[in-house]
Parts: structure tokens; sequence; C-alpha cells
């Protein structure tokens, strides 16, 4: 995540924001709800003022934000799907956004079509009060340096000497720029590393390769789902902590991994909520509805985030003092399933590749009911039999038999990155022909 410097630059918002931020995790778990709750009042309260959908929806459901007072009443608000900030998008819009100096922002597209949306200056400052308080496990603080290796454009590094970011280009990543990689990180003394997982998981692998050695005792990934091979080998390879942080452009979610291993909601920055195919609350898992609590230019309540979780209802307390609700886990994106000729959506197909090191890269492709391509960027020690029978005998205890499995190996330039950087892992044209279809008919 990036800032500018005069999205946050308001004093008084950014000092409240950072107290608040600073000391939320530990209030009792009955004093953060109440946090929670009258935040959600006031960003219901203003929707109803200044945003034309919600104060015509908030009226066709007799919902008064005035009165909010417990989490079953704003229950009552029907789910945001993209689609419906996509057709109304002018009505989503504050009528005085203007004053909140926002920028258009929009998702990267790499699950389909991008999403456009207005972020303010308040919910920019807020995102980087939430960044720094997950940042300081690492341990660090504003003003020390850090690297990040994502889907920069610019060239293969910069160096930004103001923010103290090192900006290392995953598109160049090679077994010749990691050596370059290497040497910038001890000559601007980084303090930890974050990026996407495919690409720490890429650089993990060009350590080993050129026998180099680097190890911070925090590492951060973010954008992609963090993958268990991937962890595996990031934390082996750096001798450290991965944290695993879940956000996402629109800015209503996060859910952070402590030094403990839980996953928390953290509910003073977005309302995070886990519902079934009804839209009623469930402990199983479900989807990922989440409402932002700063961004007046745009608000989003209830949205759909199109992701998969599950909330952990045996772990009540975390060793690591956060009161925040307990995530169990993060199944990834709606998008990111096969679906079988009997009907049923299988996810997390990653855990076929778990033992298949000498693969760069893989993804997965879906093109009709009966076909499943499997596609291998290799490695150096790469052999392909080999690596075929292992990974034949994973997915087939996932996938069954009725799919006929198709391997394809592809050069790296070949992989699909999006345009910032992002492998999409898995993608079915089953299942968006079926959510195409589901929506039609809505």
């Amino acid at each position: 995540m990036d800032f500018r410097i005069k999205d946050y630059f308001s004093p008084i918002f950014l000092t409240k924001t950072y107290f608040s931020m600073k000391k939320n995790p530990k209030l009792p778990k009955a004093k953060l709800e109440q946090v929670t709750l009258k935040r959600l009042k006031k960003i219901c309260v203003y929707a109803n003022e200044h945003v034309p959908y919600y104060k015509k929806l908030f009226k066709s459901i007799d919902f008064n934000p005035e009165t909010l007072s417990s989490f079953e009443e704003f229950e009552r608000i029907p789910i945001l799907d993209k689609s419906v900030i996509r057709d109304k998008f002018d009505e989503l819009v504050s009528d005085e956004y203007q004053k909140f100096s926002p920028v258009i922002s929009e998702t990267s597209g790499s699950t389909g079509t991008p999403l456009q949306f207005y972020l303010d200056k308040r919910i920019n400052a807020a995102t980087f009060m939430l960044f720094n308080r997950t940042w300081t496990m690492a341990p660090w603080r504003i003003g020390l340096p850090q690297a990040t290796i994502s889907g920069y454009a610019e060239g293969e590094w910069h160096y930004s000497k103001l923010k103290k970011i090192l900006y290392l280009s995953s598109f160049h990543l090679d077994n010749k720029t990691i050596h370059t990689y290497y040497d910038l990180i001890k000559k601007y003394k980084v303090r930890f590393l974050r990026g996407y997982p495919s690409s720490l998981y890429r650089m993990a692998q060009l350590l080993v390769e050129e026998n180099l050695e680097l190890h911070f005792d925090v590492l951060f990934s973010g954008a992609e789902t963090l993958l268990p091979y991937q962890r595996e080998l990031i934390e082996k390879v750096f001798r450290g902590k991965v944290i695993d942080h879940f956000t996402h452009w629109e800015r209503t979610a996060s859910i952070c991994e402590c030094l403990s291993g839980h996953l928390h909601a953290e509910n003073d920055y977005g309302y995070h909520e886990i519902v079934d195919n009804d839209g009623k609350k469930t402990m199983d898992v479900g989807r990922l509805v989440c409402t932002g609590l700063y961004n007046r230019a745009m608000p989003l309540i209830r949205y759909d985030t199109r992701d998969l979780a599950q909330w952990d209802s045996e772990t009540t307390t975390c060793s690591c003092g956060s009161n925040f609700p307990i995530v169990k886990k993060i199944i990834g994106r709606i998008e990111d399933f096969v679906v079988l000729p009997n009907g049923r959506y299988i996810g997390r197909l990653d855990a076929a590749f778990k033992f298949n090191e000498n693969i760069r890269y893989a993804f997965l492709y879906q093109p009709d009911l009966y076909h499943l391509e499997v596609n291998l960027c290799p490695g150096d020690n790469f052999d392909f039999e080999y690596e075929r029978v292992r990974l034949e005998s994973e997915l087939r205890k996932r996938v069954g038999d009725e799919i006929k499995l198709i391997y394809k190996i592809v050069e790296e330039e070949d992989v699909p990155f999006s345009p910032v950087g992002k492998l999409r892992f898995m993608k079915s044209d089953v299942l968006e022909q079926e959510q195409t279809t589901n929506q039609e008919g809505i």
C-alpha cells in the first residue's frame, strides 16, 4: 500500500486516528463493540444525509440511522454488490465529495472488469495509520527504511528518500536482478520486506539459487492469497515470520495476522461480517461482507467483497493481547474455484503443489466443465515427468477422475500477471458463466 503525503497531511485527524488505532486492539471486547457501532452509526447517518443511493434505500426499508443501537438492526441493510456500484456509481457518491479531496481508484481487474470508486483523504489517512500499526510488528517506526516487491513498473527499482521505501519490481525479478536487489537492501539498511506472496516466494527461490542470504525477523504479504507452500519457503529462506495482511483497494476490510499466528478482523477500520447465501450471519464458511468506516466521498456499506472466510469459533482470546474478532481462515475469492461435473465447487487447489519446489509459477484455467489446464513455469531443476506424477496424484485427490488434466509448460514472460503484478492462480470460465447467468436472472 502506497500513499500520497497530501492525502493524509491533516494533523488533527491524523493524530486522533493514530492514538485511537494504537489503543483500540487491547480495549475490552464490549468497549470495542461500542466503538465499532458508534462508527457504523456515524457513517450511516452521513450516507443518509449526503448519498442519494442510501437516502432512497434507507427510506425503502424504514431504516433510521439516527436511532441505530445494535448490530442486528444494522444487518437489515441489504448487501451491496459490485454490480450495483457499477450501475449506480453516481448515486453512491456524496453530494459534497469534493471537499474530501477524493481520487478515483479502481481494482486491478485480475478477476474480471476493474471496479471504480472514490477514496477520500480521510480513508487514506486511516489506511496510513492502519499500516503503521501493522508494520510496527517488524519492529519498525515511521522514518525507518522498508522495501516492497510488487508490481512496480517504472523500471527495475526506485528508492524514495522522502518515504524511505525501496521499490523493487517483480516484473524484472530474475537471476541477474536478484543480486542488484540484494545489494540495494543491504545499502539502504532495509528493516523489513513486504510484497505479493508470489513475488516474495520467487525472491526466496532466487536467493537459494544464487547462494545469497537475506534475513528478516518479520515479512509482510498481501494483495494475493498466501498459499501454504509459499509461506513455508519464504519463512525458511528469510528465517522470519510472514505476517499475512488481507486488505483490498476498496478499503473496507483489514484482516491481519498477529505474531501469535491468529487472523484478526480489525473492526476499527472496517466492520467485518461473514454471511451465508441468504445474507444471514454464519460461523461456517461464508461471504466476507465489509463496511468502510472512514470514506465519506463514497461510502460502501455492507459491501460484498466476494471473498470467502470463516470465523474461529474455538479461539476466543489471543496471546498478542488484541481483542479484535479472530478469523479462522480466509479461503480466497469466490472466483478462485473449480466447478466439478457433479456440481461441487473445489477451492485451495494450491495445496496440490506443496511438494513441487522446482516450479517457479503455476496457474490453473478451466475452459469448460470437463477440462482443467495446469500451466507450469519450470525452475532450473524441473523434470516434467517427475513433477507431473506428483501433481497428478495430488490433484486427483481433489478434483476426482471426471475432469481431464491438460499440462502446459509456459515461459516466465507468458505468466498472466495483472497490470500491477498480481498472479491469479485459478480462473474458471464455467464459474464466470454461472455468475453471469445468475446476475441476469436477478
